[in-house]
């Protein structure tokens, strides 16, 4: 398999018909983060100039959606932005805190005085983590420390038990999708398909919002963005996440291309 090329202008395939397109980096992270016309629309209604034609800066276009009350489209942007290692770190600690948030609430519980005669009845406790939730985070955290192909498959197979519909689930997978194989050993290569990674990652940080407290998305989701952007700072800021970003995505791509043709037939004439 030839080598794709390393070096590729920024060149999304373009806004929305009627949409003034950003400059080129901001515009391939919106069309990664698939951000669609109403998330555009309530970004630059919250902050004009985050979606002004040519608009340049990420980072106001992440604090706009906030603004617009779209956490999730602003939790996608940032995961976008990321190269999945630091990626998946973000999910990790996302999904730790949704863990942690989540025993703390079982524990209150479980200390709290039980209801007085005059007071209505309790309702069920809240559910601390389970054991498959918190070897899930485990196993995430090994990935990170040491990105091998075995660990990577013993996330996905902690994500399965602990759930996909869970922050940890969530942020295992996004392990699991970095790269390699989604087949077993021992059977034809198929890579992930490109930027699933990211995917998994931003379903986890929403996921750790929304499961930390209902009543606060916006605000734990704020604080996450905020983790992210540390992040594409000590990346050496968003040309350069977007741009490391950008390569992973192509050469995700080109691979997954690749591993999808059908094998060549021998030359009947040699």
């Amino acid at each position: 398999m030839t080598a794709p090329p390393t070096t590729q202008p920024l060149a999304p395939p373009g806004p929305p018909a009627g949409v003034a397109p950003l400059a080129p980096a901001l515009e391939w992270l919106v069309q990664r983060a698939a951000l669609d016309e109403e998330a555009r629309a309530l970004g630059a209604a919250a902050l004009p100039a985050a979606f002004a034609p040519h608009a340049a800066d990420p980072g106001l276009a992440v604090q706009a959606l906030l603004q617009a009350q779209r956490p999730a489209d602003a939790l996608r942007l940032v995961a976008c932005a990321l190269p999945p290692r630091e990626g998946v770190w973000w999910a990790w600690v996302a999904a730790r805190h949704a863990l942690h948030a989540a025993q703390g609430r079982a524990d209150a519980a479980r200390s709290a005085p039980p209801p007085g005669p005059d007071e209505p009845p309790a309702g069920p406790p809240p559910a601390p983590p389970t054991p498959a939730q918190v070897a899930a985070l485990s196993a995430t955290e090994r990935w990170i420390a040491q990105p091998s192909d075995e660990n990577r498959r013993f996330a996905w197979e902690l994500a399965q038990q602990a759930g996909l519909d869970t922050p940890v689930g969530s942020a295992a997978a996004a392990a699991f999708f970095t790269g390699g194989s989604i087949t077993p050993p021992g059977v034809p290569f198929v890579p992930p398909p490109a930027g699933l990674h990211a995917t998994m990652a931003a379903t986890a940080a929403m996921l750790a919002a929304v499961m930390t407290d209902p009543m606060r998305i916006g605000e734990v989701s704020a604080a996450l963005v905020q983790q992210g952007l540390e992040l594409v700072r000590r990346l050496g800021g968003w040309d350069a996440a977007i741009g490391t970003a950008k390569q992973t995505f192509d050469q995700q791509a080109y691979v997954h291309a690749e591993s999808s043709k059908p094998p060549q037939l021998p030359d009947a004439k040699a």
